[in-house]
């Protein structure tokens, strides 16, 4: 294993109520020369053109890595914050045959805006529009770096003075996110992410200083859709039951597709059941297994998401590991696989 290294600028006006961002994915654009750097396990550093003109190859088809501005020279790449996930600000299911009817929307999830203005608040309290970062992740090969979407699965440190904030980590500290455990992580990583989340939920900070994180299925408001964020916004203004936002986007895909007459069963675990790719596996039990963690084919060990599902009780983030769907790097157009740095 090795660590890629990724600087670029990250813009403070992209989150909102100011922008769109909610608080586990972030944009960031990349510096000018050689941003992406592979350190290997023996320590050499390699500047790598791997994702130069190339595309992510998953479950939802082809996604470009790095995007090219229209009007401009900047390059830019989409972060989703590892081990993180934050109520939705703007979920709108892939569900073909919905458009146009009026029933597939952004949806919006209880503490949306909350959580997405804590980021907000986080990186505006230094005073600076744009600030240098760095985004590290620990891989083995280039296919290892993005998930399905061409979102670069990772950590952001800000850097300010001599000083650097890692994103992540303060988010769960102070409690305005919730933990997201993939096969994908390091055991380390894994038990990084569950110690900052038991200090704030101890601590009862952010989502938790209230009683609001529920593993009580949320009754789903399909008039709950995104909105332009105010002026000045009032945290827990959007308050509301919050559910593990992996549940709540598949309540919203389930809406849809019950809206346009396909049959999604009795209830949402029913529904969760009919996905055999949602996988998932206790975190004692993930911790303890031996060999390698990651593939094309599932562990065995690893069972459908319904399973862990009991009495309308659902997880709420550090109970289940799931299991992270395959993508492949390969060169824009063709499906040869970048293999190499």
């Amino acid at each position: 294993m090795g660590l890629l290294t990724i600087n670029g600028m990250l813009r403070a006006k992209q989150f909102w109520p100011e922008g769109r961002s909610d608080a586990d994915t972030v944009t960031v654009e990349l510096a000018a020369h050689q941003p992406f750097v592979f350190t290997d396990d023996a320590g050499k550093r390699h500047p790598t053109n791997a994702f130069d003109n190339a595309e992510v190859v998953g479950q939802h088809g082809r996604n470009v890595v790095i995007k090219r501005h229209k009007t401009s020279n900047v390059h830019s790449i989409t972060i989703r914050l590892q081990g993180i996930d934050a109520p939705e600000l703007h979920y709108q299911p892939q569900v073909n045959g919905s458009g146009g009817k009026g029933i597939n929307h952004p949806f919006r999830q209880s503490l949306g805006e909350t959580s997405a203005d804590a980021l907000h608040a986080i990186v505006g309290s230094f005073g600076l529009s744009e600030i240098p970062c760095e985004v590290t992740t620990v891989v083995d090969l280039p296919s290892d770096v993005c998930d399905v979407f061409g979102r670069v699965v990772g950590n952001i440190a800000l850097k300010i003075g001599g000083a650097r904030i890692d994103i992540n980590q303060r988010l769960l500290r102070e409690g305005w996110v919730l933990p997201a455990l993939y096969n994908s992580m390091s055991r380390a990583e894994i038990r990084a992410v569950l110690a900052d989340h038991t200090a704030a939920t101890q601590a009862k900070r952010g989502l938790f200083s209230k009683r609001i994180v529920t593993n009580i299925l949320a009754p789903f408001d399909p008039k709950k859709i995104e909105r332009k964020g105010p002026a000045s916004f009032k945290p827990f203004s959007d308050s509301g039951p919050v559910n593990f936002p992996k549940f709540f986007r598949r309540n919203a895909e389930r809406h849809v597709r019950e809206a346009i007459g396909e049959n999604v069963g009795a209830d949402l675990r029913a529904f969760i059941a009919t996905n055999s790719t949602d996988l998932a596996l206790q975190t004692d039990r993930f911790l303890k297994l031996k060999g390698r963690l990651t593939g094309q084919k599932p562990r065995p060990e690893f069972k459908q998401l319904a399973t862990f599902i009991t009495r309308n009780r659902y997880p709420v983030g550090p109970e289940i590991v799931f299991w992270e769907n395959d993508a492949t790097l390969v060169k824009a157009g063709t499906d040869v696989e970048i293999s190499g740095w």
